[in-house]
């Protein structure tokens, strides 16, 4: 690299960790900072590294940002709820680039002050995003890198020192060529391809949590979070049934796509809004994306202590209300929503395990419109939605 504002291509095959000490201990030699540009020349992927004076401050980039900010979020900060919705308003109304997300060292950082985080779990935060970004940088194989040290981003959060990053993901990347699935990325998501034969090996219950599981909407990072192990035991346990070609790993969209302030109005009421009354996260979290994917408005209300006041001052057009809650019970909320005249003809459908019979009476005395089983299935919950918002 030398020493211009902004650096040629330079072409780097292979940038395994030997290659990646020797650049990174280059620019600390000299004391960089500036954006360092990763660009996978195939598929034209890019991953930006921000340096200040020699040592990484953040990186951002990759074809999955917005799911590597759900999997930070839930990994290292779990008391900070993710909202996609809310999160795509922020997003449009900061105009946000979702290829060079900056934004997310600003919350961060911004979390860190308000002391709403602890410095360790930014910190944290910090190094889970670079750990990722570097992985795919070095499974890229090739790489062209830029410099341009007009792009500088101040450290408010201690910054990583390269060494340290770069030994941990090269154990990573070490175990991942061990096992000889170095090819398969872990931003692919599982699917299964021949239902019948997974049918004739597996048990019934074991069928049908697979079938939810691996339905092609999860990636093997996000099944990693999910099912608290890594995305290396995940591959590896598939690997037989996807040499066999009972599963396949495909390519998932981003949970939200760049996109242009000109082409989004948070507040178009063309659009129904739907609101989810759940302590838990989980549930509204995997109500949202599948909502927000189908063209909802979408708003969660995770302490139901304040769902009275929030639905009255949103008056959404249907509402999901979970039955077992602390302090106050699922009937108990619908029978004070009913008592209000915004919500005497609005659909409120209870989100419960058990619908017996005990039950449906119990939710017609309150005043409940229908039931949803609590394990969101996207198929169920917008034919339950249809039932009660026709187009």
């Amino acid at each position: 690299m030398n020493a211009r504002s902004t650096s040629d291509n330079l072409i780097i095959r292979d940038f395994t960790a030997p290659k990646q000490t020797r650049l990174f201990t280059s620019l600390r030699e000299v004391e960089v900072s500036g954006q360092l540009t990763f660009t996978e020349p195939i598929q034209g992927n890019e991953w930006h590294l921000y340096f200040y004076r020699g040592e990484i401050v953040y990186a951002t980039g990759g074809i999955h940002p917005i799911r590597r900010w759900q999997r930070n979020l839930i990994s290292n900060l779990p008391q900070i709820p993710f909202q996609l919705a809310n999160l795509q308003e922020e997003l449009t109304q900061y105009e946000a680039d979702l290829k060079d997300n900056v934004w997310e060292y600003e919350q961060i950082s911004h979390w860190v002050e308000q002391q709403i985080i602890t410095p360790q779990q930014g910190r944290n935060a910090i190094f889970f995003a670079l750990k990722e970004i570097l992985f795919d940088v070095t499974q890229a194989r090739q790489v062209t890198c830029r410099l341009d040290q007009d792009k500088i981003l101040s450290p408010q959060i201690e910054a990583v020192e390269p060494e340290e990053l770069i030994e941990q993901t090269r154990q990573l990347w070490q175990s991942w060529e061990d096992a000889q699935i170095a090819d398969r990325l872990p931003n692919l998501a599982p699917i299964i391809l021949q239902p019948q034969e997974l049918q004739k090996k597996t048990s019934i219950s074991a069928y049908q949590s697979l079938c939810k599981l691996l339905n092609g909407n999860r990636t093997l990072r996000d099944l990693s979070v999910q099912l608290r192990t890594s995305a290396l035991q995940i591959v590896c346990s598939l690997l037989p049934y996807i040499q066999s070609g009972i599963f396949g790993l495909v390519n998932v969209p981003d949970l939200l796509e760049p996109f242009n302030r000109a082409d989004f109005n948070y507040n178009n009421q063309d659009r129904p809004l739907i609101a989810c009354v759940d302590d838990s996260l989980m549930i509204s979290q995997m109500m949202e994306q599948i909502l927000n994917l189908a063209g909802y408005r979408f708003i969660a209300i995770n302490d139901p202590l304040q769902a009275v006041s929030t639905l009255v001052a949103r008056k959404p057009d249907l509402i999901f209300l979970d039955v077992v809650m602390p302090r106050i019970s699922g009937y108990d909320l619908c029978a004070q929503l009913r008592k209000h005249s915004e919500f005497s003809e609005t659909p409120i459908i209870f989100l419960t395990s058990n619908n017996g019979l005990i039950d449906r009476i119990r939710a017609k005395m309150v005043g409940s419109s229908g039931f949803l089983k609590k394990t969101v299935d996207a198929d169920d919950l917008l034919q339950k939605i249809a039932e009660y918002l026709p187009t």
